[in-house]
């Protein structure tokens, strides 16, 4: 946690006079303005090619919103900047990761056709066994 951290008073008419105007500021720099510029390119672009309609500034906030979040959820890898980089392992270090794989490999097995008509061997052995039981 920060130390040195400031809180912002906010008194009297004065001190929520500079808040509003400085929300409003954000809203038209973040928001109104790139509607705007969007709302404008998107009406030239219609009378120009006739394809699809002209929109109003409402939908040019629309426009600008999908425009922003399309950019910021298809560009988040590329946003990420590490500065940790991973240490290369050593030749001991490779050969002891390749034999824990190898040995959870052989513990859980892979089946082979071989491997897949003994298993079924031993099931019917294990029905058979259990009918007779069952039968007794």
């Amino acid at each position: 946690m920060k130390k040195k951290l400031r809180v912002v008073q906010i008194k009297g008419f004065r001190g929520l006079f500079l808040t509003f105007f400085i929300i409003s500021c954000l809203i038209s720099g973040f928001i109104a303005f790139p509607a705007f510029v969007s709302m404008n390119v998107w009406n030239y672009f219609s009378t120009k090619m006739g394809a699809f309609p002209s929109i109003n500034f409402g939908q040019g906030v629309l426009l600008w919103a999908i425009i922003a979040f399309s950019f910021f959820v298809f560009n988040k890898r590329k946003l990420i900047v590490s500065f940790n980089s991973q240490q290369e392992l050593s030749d001991d270090e490779v050969k002891e990761v390749i034999s824990k794989i190898k040995s959870q490999v052989a513990n859980h097995g892979i089946l082979l056709p071989k491997d897949v008509n003994l298993l079924t061997k031993k099931k019917e052995e294990l029905k058979e066994i259990s009918s007779e039981q069952k039968e007794n």
